[in-house]
């Protein structure tokens, strides 16, 4: 989900002397601004024994063995069995999660981790017999069952079953797939590890004279500083270090890409992509459609990137560590926790009174829902992770900004999406696929900056608002669709055998940053230390996950602008057609019925033609 910066509750970036910053340890952040992972678990104790009680009840699934076709009620005891353990271990695994991503140099949390992952591992081998089995029968038995009322709640997984019966394996072929997936895991893990607990960085001296360590969230703090030489120098040792240990970071990012072409190879589908959308009812040309369709746009990029020249008083280059200060200096507000519990529900307040009372239920002081402030060990960045029948856990890392307040925003509509779709759909229709989870978010975000901007007369506030809106399309829509052109292109290196080295993949993403960001054209110069960015993005672990977020920004301006045009039958469309769906059609059809038609371009030409027009405000705004 997104990545939201750095930061502290308002004094939680305490001094540890004169020169120094630190965050606060988990124990000194206050307890009503952390999440209750005890709505999954009482205890570890009581994790500890649900473990072992789920690992002694596994073999019990080989009982259906040979016996799934005999009737639709034996199918459906069966299906409903495996989804129980399967849920079961949902929480097994969220709970280990989130007390690991709060501090992740615990190694007990980490240890339970992996024997989260480890027991999924061996349940996915103790059902890998089942949908060989399934597709040994008759297909229009297959059929009749789907529409049997026992099984109603399952007819949806049996119908998708058929499309896709050429790639579910025999049962030995699927035991091995299912056994590989702990080492697919691998990767990933050991990237979050290093980059977030043992990487070495570098320290500097801030224009204050206070030392500050280069981590992760730190970097992302100063990388916005208004001062350019000391964001120059945080750029150049924070790339530095990601440089210095190049070698690693390919092998991690190679070898995951690896795994993903073997599984894809392995169910017969032509490469990684087809695996990735195919199974969701998307056509692979919508990747290459997705790209084309915002890479004609790059000159109203470049404009919007000239302006930010100009606002930010550059004269000479503009270079690559000028991307991220505010370009406009006077009018930024500060918007603190307290604030944000308050306006965050008033923008929403189209959806209607039933999405903004959950939004102040989850908002409030204690809830449980969300842990707000950042804390040392903390995972940098945010999400929202979710378990049927219980409410979602939020991670924030709250610093004050408007950023911050934007973040929050999309992770509640992460969290509501996952909320309102496990009480409207059963279990196995619930959870909702990839490529709708970013619209929810992106449809809060846009509706929180309409809000902002229709009730901002200052020209200074406005010219703030009007900056960062275009500065999130920038990062959501161009920022985002560069890393689908990479991650298509590394996965296109890998099948054709050139191999993914450190120096071939900084090349390629060296490439592509500078064709985005109008290098060759003088818009701006990217040096070439840049290209070792790649390093740095953990979504490229994630099997074609970024794409999304550019199709989710587009939906969600579209969905949004016509909540607001069409009022309140149009909000109950969208929250009974998209929030409330769960995976209970194709994802595109979803969103079809929820009012905006991905297979055609007008949504994006609606989508660029507000960027240009924020542009020409923000322009006209800006003497």
């Amino acid at each position: 989900m997104k990545k939201t910066p750095r930061g502290a509750e308002r004094a939680h970036a305490k001094s540890a002397g004169a020169n120094a910053m630190a965050l606060p340890s988990r124990q000194q952040v206050p307890a009503r601004y952390k999440w209750n992972p005890g709505v999954l678990f009482r205890s570890v104790k009581t994790w500890e024994r649900e473990k072992r009680r789920l690992a002694a009840e596994l073999p019990g699934l080989d009982a259906y063995r040979g016996k799934l076709g005999r009737n639709a009620a034996g199918l459906a005891r069966a299906l409903r069995r495996i989804d129980r353990l399967r849920h079961r271990l949902e929480l097994l695994s969220a709970y280990a999660s989130r007390l690991y991503d709060t501090d992740v140099r615990r190694s007990s949390a980490q240890a339970m981790t992996t024997a989260a992952e480890q027991l999924y591992t061996d349940f996915l081998g103790a059902t890998a017999y089942v949908e060989p089995e399934l597709l040994l029968l008759d297909e229009t038995l297959l059929r009749r069952y789907a529409a049997d009322p026992a099984l109603a709640d399952y007819d949806r997984y049996l119908l998708q079953l058929l499309r896709d019966r050429e790639h579910v394996l025999s049962d030995a072929e699927e035991a091995l797939i299912a056994g590989a997936s702990a080492l697919g895991n691998a990767p990933y893990n050991i990237y979050k590890t290093f980059a977030s607990a043992d990487m070495q960085f570098p320290s500097f001296t801030d224009h204050e004279g206070r030392e500050v360590e280069l981590s992760p969230a730190m970097y992302a703090r100063y990388r916005q500083s208004p001062h350019r030489s000391e964001r120059k120098e945080v750029f150049e040792r924070y790339w530095g270090a990601h440089r210095d240990y190049r070698n690693t970071f390919s092998r991690m990012l190679g070898g995951q890409i690896a795994y993903y072409e073997f599984v894809a190879r392995a169910r017969r589908y032509p490469d990684a992509l087809s695996s990735a959308l195919e199974p969701w009812a998307i056509p692979t040309g919508f990747y290459a459609q997705l790209i084309g369709s915002v890479t004609q746009h790059l000159g109203a990029f470049h404009r919007y990137l000239s302006l930010r020249k100009r606002l930010l008083g550059i004269e000479g280059d503009q270079y690559y560590y000028d991307l991220y200060p505010m370009p406009v200096a006077k009018g930024r507000r500060k918007y603190t926790y307290e604030q944000a519990q308050k306006i965050i529900p008033r923008a929403l307040g189209p959806l209607g009174t039933r999405y903004t009372t959950r939004l102040r239920e989850a908002l409030a002081v204690g809830s449980g829902w969300l842990d707000v402030f950042p804390n040392q060990g903390k995972r940098s960045g945010a999400y929202s992770s979710s378990v049927y029948g219980k409410h979602p856990l939020v991670l924030l890392n709250f610093t004050d900004d408007f950023d911050s307040l934007s973040t929050t925003a999309h992770e509640l509509g992460h969290a509501l999406h996952s909320s309102l779709s496990n009480e409207a759909q059963p279990y196995p229709k619930a959870d909702y696929s990839l490529f709708n989870a970013e619209v929810a978010s992106i449809f809060n975000e846009a509706l929180l900056i309409e809000y902002l901007l229709a009730r901002e007369k200052s020209p200074d506030e406005r010219r703030f608002l009007l900056a960062a809106y275009l500065d999130s399309f920038r990062g959501t829509v161009f920022r985002q669709t560069l890393f689908a052109e990479f991650e298509a292109e590394a996965y296109q290196r890998y099948a054709q055998g050139k191999g993914l080295t450190a120096d071939s993949l900084s090349r390629l993403y060296l490439k592509l940053v500078r064709r985005y960001h109008g290098h060759g054209s003088g818009v701006m110069n990217v040096q070439p230390l840049y290209g070792i960015e790649w390093a740095y993005i953990p979504h490229f672990y994630y099997h074609y996950y970024v794409y999304q977020y550019v199709s989710g920004f587009i939906a969600a301006t579209a969905l949004a602008q016509r909540v607001l045009e069409r009022g309140a039958p149009a909000a109950r469309q969208y929250i009974e057609k998209m929030l409330e769906a769960g995976c209970s059609a194709d994802p595109m059809e979803i969103l079809k019925n929820a009012g905006v038609n991905m297979m055609t371009a007008a949504p994006y030409r609606m989508a660029m033609r507000l960027f240009v027009s924020r542009t020409r405000e923000l322009e006209k705004l800006s003497p």
